[in-house]
């Protein structure tokens, strides 16, 4: 086991269940946002302009509250921030059906998402500490991996089971939200997992604005036409179940590369795959907007599923090859409040897109960002530069 496993396997029983934490956390979150709410929206006297800015509000609490996030993982340890944002969590759903004041529902949604925003940051950070030397980008590869399917299950399962039975689905957030609770109880009076360095170690801190572009493009990117895939099929003329199956094939790529690709950057250099794969992915998106045939849709699904299986393990790769171990919990909450706020404000850019200059253009302007962050990064790690001392 030791051999295949990216971390070491002593010590790797808080790491799993901190995942399993956020899983839930994340799946149940996604249900409640993007199936709970827009399906209920009637029966809790709601709009969807008000669930889609509670929704906005949220992810951008979340965002700010992901540089301090980090910060307090190394003071009061992951256990307890764990333990603190299941908790609000519970709360904010056992008071949404009485919540049917827009004011009251921003409110928790502000606050609930500032309680998550403490979590990732620490999950990366010890699953980066906990990793075998040498296979960093894959332990967080493998990490994210098993974090995914709790948020589609979420959003998917939550708002088909809304539509039969909303008091059925909320019964079954607020259940996920419990075991979310008592997982992470159990690691509040474990050690200290992510502990503040004793020695300040010297980085040129200005490396880390490296990273600035992918962690805003790789998620403003793809939320820009998130909400419009399936108006976008109806105008291909293609039924809505192709594009499921699309989806499809192109997660079964990229999860089937992803082992091979993260080892590839963890054993030689990130470089390439992070270039390439940006650039298959900016190819796939214009290629999209183009209205493509049903075979070009699948190609094109295959392409993307390529992409990120490169730049997924290659841009972890590159983070912990690069980022300081000192207070790296703190930088990468920096980090993640960029990526949130790129998920944040896609969908409203992507829709205003839309609706002004046409639907494909979101596509087009997705498949440009990937390809100039591409370019980005031909130059910014030139050889010289990427081969220079720390």
């Amino acid at each position: 086991m030791q051999r295949i496993s990216p971390w070491h396997l002593r010590g790797l029983s808080p790491l799993l269940r901190l995942i399993l934490t956020w899983g839930l956390l994340e799946g149940v979150r996604s249900g409640f946002y993007g199936g709970y709410l827009p399906v209920h929206v009637q029966g809790l006297g709601l709009t969807l302009t008000v669930t889609g800015t509670a929704f906005t509000l949220h992810l951008l609490a979340d965002s700010f509250g992901r540089g301090i996030g980090g910060f307090l993982v190394q003071r009061f340890g992951l256990g307890l921030v764990a333990a603190t944002g299941s908790t609000i969590g519970l709360l904010a759903l056992l008071a949404v059906p009485s919540a049917r004041s827009p004011i009251l529902l921003f409110a928790l949604s502000i606050v609930w998402g500032l309680s998550l925003s403490a979590v990732p940051p620490g999950m990366m950070t010890l699953s980066s500490r906990q990793a075998v030397k040498g296979r960093e980008g894959r332990a967080l590869t493998l990490t994210n991996m098993l974090v995914a399917p709790f948020t589609g299950l979420g959003g998917l399962g939550v708002g088909f089971l809304t539509k039969i039975d909303p008091k059925l689905a909320l019964e079954l957030m607020i259940a996920g939200q419990v075991l979310a609770l008592l997982a992470a109880l159990t690691l509040i009076f474990r050690p200290e997992r992510v502990p503040p360095p004793t020695k300040q170690e010297y980085y040129p801190w200005t490396r880390l604005l490296l990273f600035i572009p992918a962690a805003f493009g790789q998620t403003f990117a793809p939320m820009l036409f998130s909400q419009l895939i399936f108006p976008y099929t109806k105008v291909l003329g293609l039924a809505g179940g192709w594009i499921v199956a699309a989806v499809g094939l192109g997660g079964i790529f990229s999860y089937g590369l992803t082992a091979w690709t993260a080892r590839y950057a963890d054993k030689y250099s990130p470089r390439g795959l992070l270039i390439g794969g940006l650039g298959l992915l900016g190819v796939a998106l214009l290629w999209l907007g183009s209205s493509p045939s049903l075979l070009e849709l699948l190609i094109i699904a295959v392409a993307a599923g390529v992409g990120m299986a490169c730049f997924s393990p290659a841009w972890n790769a590159l983070v912990v090859k690069l980022l300081p171990e000192a207070n790296r919990a703190a930088v990468w909450g920096t980090l993640m409040l960029v990526e949130v706020m790129g998920t944040a404000l896609g969908p409203a850019v992507g829709q205003t897109l839309a609706q002004t200059t046409g639907i494909s253009t979101p596509f087009y302007v997705a498949g440009a960002i990937f390809l100039a962050l591409s370019v980005f990064y031909i130059v910014a790690l030139w050889r010289p530069f990427w081969n220079s001392p720390r």
